[in-house]
């Protein structure tokens, strides 16, 4: 699907939603991450209660928000040339986090899963708790309905240490290809140039 640029009013309308805009201008990788992001974060909120989590669906919409204008506003040129990537590949100039579109479904899918999980984990713990005596209650009921936030709370710093990891096996990689080859042509022109250089000495001397 090529980007076109649209209706400005229905541009302005779908800015509200974050991604939505991207998406109907034509940009659906970048609109559908943004999106996804949104929402996957706000199905977080609900189900752990985080109160930090609310700040970051906040500075998401914003970020959503001002993202859609700023690209609705682009000059044909740079309509023309803004690249329908991913929303976190906008800010990995380097391409460090460049993960294959086969993983992306794979991690969605499994967020998906997640959050199907937890609609069936309130399903059974409203079950649960009407079988709770009354002189339990107050013991049992903060232990059950936390486990969820637990586990999740677990993945998320389970999830750090995995790009903390990723990091430093990034700074300790080998030199690429491309140092490595200009490093071995140096080197040959090195040697080449060593036995003219002890020739011009020896003449000199």
């Amino acid at each position: 699907m090529k980007p076109v640029k649209k209706n400005n009013f229905f541009t302005f309308i779908f800015s509200f939603l974050p991604g939505a805009a991207e998406m109907y201008l034509g940009f659906m990788k970048n609109g559908f991450s943004i999106m996804a992001i949104f929402f996957v974060t706000c199905a977080l909120g609900i189900f752990t209660e985080f109160e930090f989590i609310m700040a970051i669906v906040a500075l998401e919409w914003f970020y959503g928000f001002f993202h859609a204008r700023n690209v609705a506003k682009l000059d044909d040129e740079g309509f023309a040339g803004f690249p329908d990537v991913y929303v976190w590949e906008e800010f990995d100039s380097a391409r460090a986090l460049h993960i294959p579109a086969e993983k992306v479904r794979t991690v969605f899918a499994v967020i998906l899963m997640l959050i199907g999980l937890g609609m069936i984990w309130n399903y059974v713990t409203e079950i649960v708790f009407k079988l709770i005596p009354n002189e339990y209650w107050d013991f049992l009921y903060p232990i059950i309905s936390d486990i969820p936030s637990v586990l999740i709370a677990i993945v998320l710093v389970a999830a750090g240490f995995i790009l903390i990891a990723g990091k430093k096996k990034q700074l300790a990689m080998p030199e690429n290809a491309a140092d490595v080859v200009a490093k071995e042509v140096f080197t040959a022109i090195e040697a080449k140039a060593s036995p003219v250089q002890d020739e011009q000495k020896a003449k000199e001397a």
